[in-house]
Parts: structure tokens; sequence; C-alpha cells
């Protein structure tokens, strides 16, 4: 039996694109495991900053009104690392300060609402390294500047463990300034 060429080279192609497919799918399969998987101090691994026996935090949404005061912790777990509840007590002294941001923002747009998501990399020592926008739902660069500079500037307890890298998002609605201040801000 003779097969017709043309649909031998469409099995072929059907062959190929079955393949390519599989091959696409399952490599963005991995991808998305990997990335599950990945915990921030791998990721600060990529950016160039982790050495071995970093660690991280992904923290809760900071919003710029809370009522809640951060939860009382020793600022340095027993294992050597920087308290998660350090980094949210030192986030939440900085709260004044990224209200002014997001206000000078509002001025220009004020429906302006969202997400900016902060990362810093924060050295043994304490000291905040780098702080920058990688991510969110605000397009606007002077106010994810102004919030990544604020936070950057909080100062934390030496840690012997190493260094931490903390993914922050920060939670913007305007009706968030038009309540009061937490108390204690």
């Amino acid at each position: 039996m003779e097969v017709p060429m043309t649909t031998l080279k469409h099995s072929f192609l059907s062959l190929a694109i079955g393949l390519f497919s599989a091959m696409f799918i399952g490599g963005c399969a991995a991808e998305a495991a990997s990335v599950e998987d990945e915990t921030t101090a791998e990721a600060a691994s990529e950016a160039g900053h982790a050495k071995k026996g970093d660690y991280g935090y992904e923290m809760q949404d900071l919003r710029l009104v809370s009522g809640e005061a951060a939860p009382a912790a020793d600022a340095v777990t027993p294992d050597g690392r920087i308290a998660p509840e350090e980094v949210l007590r030192q986030a939440t002294a900085k709260i004044p300060a990224l209200r002014a941001c997001y206000a000078e923002a509002l001025k220009k747009d004020p429906g302006l609402g969202g997400k900016v998501i902060v990362r810093m990399h924060v050295e043994a020592d304490g000291k905040v390294s780098s702080s920058r926008v990688t991510g969110g739902s605000i397009g606007d660069a002077a106010l994810g500047k102004c919030l990544a500079q604020e936070l950057g500037s909080m100062t934390l307890p030496a840690a012997p463990k190493g260094a931490l890298e903390v993914v922050y998002p920060i939670e913007l609605s305007p009706d968030d300034l038009a309540k009061s201040a937490p108390s204690g801000a």
C-alpha cells in the first residue's frame, strides 16, 4: 500500500508540533514547580545577593492603616535569624512616611490604588543594602521609588544567620488615607 506524500508530511508536521508542545508544556510545568518551591533566599541568590545560609520572608500585605500593633517577640530568633515580627514592627514604624509618599501620589491621581511589591536585601549587620519595587498593580514609578526608599531606610538588628531577603507587598487605597494614622505611628 502506498501512502500519499502529503499525508506523510502532515503526519511528520503533527508529530513535530506534538513533541514541541509536550516539551514546551513540560518545561513550563517544571518552571512553575520550581517557582512554587523557590524560597525568597533562592531568589536573592539569582539576584547575586544571597550566600549559603541566607534566608527570606514573604510578608503579609502592609496596609497604611492598621490599628494593630506588631506582635511582641525577640528581635532575633534563637537560631540567629531576624524575627519576622521585628521586620513587621520596623515596617509599621514607617507607615507615616509611607502615607506621605502615597498622599503625594494621590495629588496627581486621586483614584490611585492597588498593590506595590517591594523587595529588600538586608545584610547580616541589619542594614538594608537594596530596596526596589519588583511588582504590583500600580504604574506610578515615583510612588514606587518613594515607598522602596522609605522601607529601605529600616535598620534591623544584626543577625549571625546571614543576610535576609524580604518581600513586602504594600496595599494602597485612597480610603486608607482618609482614616487616621494607626496609633503609635
